[in-house]
């Protein structure tokens, strides 16, 4: 088949997100997913019970809000194919501690410090200064994200000239942990910081990560948080009406056998089933790379040097644990001021945060796991029959035990101890509230997509060295592979993972080869 004029091979929400933005601006395109479903890491499934509506991998959107070419080119399209995205007005995230009323920050800031300022009224002016000076750095933010990244060494030169510009580098350079013990004064306040930071699975103690802070925190105060009505899947399903409204096609059930390349040039792919596709103007992969450049690609084909920069490509030792409850009730929070929240974060201490990570790279279950909670039934009753609930708490675990369990012998268990956890803050987790539960572990996430390798969703480690013109790999930032006309998209490519819809960045670098 030669109708197409590009192919995007994996229907992820970023190869969607890159489909999307070619057809709008005239290009027949198709996407071809091995799995039965769309979405990669925004897939919403009924796995716990029927009717209760559980987002699998990806939540919270925020990040895509700050796409600009989301913003003015696919949001107005897919909200006629059904996309609605439902915000959070008011109380974002609720942070509950061991003593005190915990912590509530809401989509205003004002707000947010007043609560913050119940443990430190430093540290509440510390957080307002770091909200306030993002809108210094907002535009040239966006457009670093959202655009190919730059040389390493631009930011370094360009801040390098002023003792301000000096002092903020090396804040850039700090550890998350290191940043919140310099910055925040209360050890509450520091774990709500220092998890909060965390969100993109790097580790309390990896150097280099300072600047997230000041995008991190004040991210949900210019943007806010949304999710979309009915689930996350609901974003890449509104995709793909989209793209077949143009013209496009979506074929799942298609698993990539080989991408095709004749003359140096990638032509199209060719399936399991022994179909092949070919592509006028280019072929995306927004599948990972040791799929991508080991599996699917003849080894004539690309130079040794290439191929062992994909074999040192790092996916992260860490993995997800998450468990999937259907509720009679709504969960009720001891704290007044917490209940009635649909998103907390459960990081208690600094100590408490460290302790995991050192269980983690011990091989060891977390006996204490820091908690990300969320139920969004109660912004999204649509997700549940009518007065039930469905309730998601995740946390990070190492992706191979040390023990040499499987984590299948071991999950039921680590599920009742994320349970456990949240029952110190929560009143009715019973059996007579719980319907049903559903535990999900670094083997599970890898059998639901092949690019969850080792049971990340993340597309690979977010490191110094593996990070803006290093990602995923130096010389190949540019959203291109060494194989003509074979371009790359996904979350191993800047800016990373989460939902952002990144998608847009390659195909604005095809759209330019082609003189769009």
């Amino acid at each position: 088949m030669s109708d197409f004029d590009v192919i995007i091979a994996g229907g992820s929400h970023n190869g969607l997100a890159c489909a999307s933005m070619l057809a709008v601006k005239g290009l027949k395109v198709l996407v071809l997913e091995k799995n039965e479903w769309v979405g990669g890491g925004a897939v919403t499934q009924e796995i716990v019970a029927p009717g209760f509506k559980h987002d699998l991998f990806s939540s919270s959107h925020i990040f895509i809000h700050m796409n600009p070419d989301f913003n003015q080119h696919l949001r107005p399209e897919l909200e006629k194919f059904g996309l609605k995205y439902l915000w959070g007005e008011d109380k974002i995230t609720g942070h509950p501690f061991a003593d005190g009323p915990g912590v509530v920050v809401y989509k205003d800031v004002e707000r947010t410090c007043d609560s913050i300022a119940q443990y430190s009224r430093a540290d509440a002016a510390t957080y307002r200064k770091i909200v306030d000076d993002f809108a210094e750095i907002r535009d040239g933010f966006i457009r670093g994200v959202f655009s190919p990244p730059n040389l390493p060494s631009l930011q370094p030169a360009a801040m390098e000239r002023s003792p301000e510009g000096l002092r903020r580098l090396r804040e850039f350079n700090l550890s998350a942990r290191a940043f919140v013990e310099e910055k925040f004064e209360n050890d509450a306040i520091r774990a709500l910081i220092l998890g909060w930071s965390l969100a993109p699975h790097t580790r309390p103690d990896q150097e280099g990560m300072g600047a997230g802070f000041y995008v991190m925190v004040p991210s949900v105060h210019h943007y806010g948080q949304a999710i979309p009505e009915g689930g996350s899947q609901q974003l890449p399903l509104s995709m793909c009406r989209l793209i077949e409204s143009r013209g496009g096609m979506i074929v799942t059930g298609a698993d990539i056998a080989k991408f095709i390349i004749s003359d140096g040039r990638c032509k199209g792919v060719r399936t399991a089933d022994g179909n092949d596709y070919i592509a006028k103007h280019g072929v995306v992969t927004a599948l990972d790379p040791t799929q991508t450049f080991l599996r699917l690609i003849d080894e004539e084909h690309l130079t040794e040097n290439f191929r062992t920069a994909v074999r040192h490509f790092s996916y992260s030792d860490h993995g997800i644990a998450r468990i999937h409850l259907a509720l009679n009730e709504r969960p009720q929070f001891r704290e007044e001021s917490l209940d009635g929240i649909a998103f907390h974060r459960f990081f208690g201490s600094v100590d408490k945060i460290r302790h995991q990570f050192a269980e983690i790279e011990l091989g060891e279950l977390p006996s204490e796991p820091n908690l990300v909670y969320v139920n969004w039934t109660i912004r999204d009753p649509s997700r549940a029959p009518a007065g039930k609930h469905t309730l998601s708490l995740d946390t990070v675990v190492p992706s191979k035990l040390r023990s040499g369990k499987k984590w299948d012998d071991v999950k039921e268990a680590f599920g009742e101890t994320m349970l456990n956890e949240v029952r110190k803050h929560v009143t009715n987790l019973d059996s007579g509230n719980i319907i049903n539960s559903v535990v999900h572990t670094p083997e599970d996430l890898f059998r639901y997509n092949r690019s969850f390798v080792n049971g990340s969703p993340t597309g690979g480690e977010r490191t110094l060295a593996q990070w803006g013109a290093f990602r995923p790999f130096p010389g190949y930032s540019q959203y291109k592979s060494p194989i003509r006309g074979l371009y790359m998209t996904g979350p191993h490519c800047h800016p990373g993972n989460g939902i952002s819809a990144m998608g847009t960045i390659t195909a604005n670098v095809l759209l330019k080869d082609l003189g769009v």
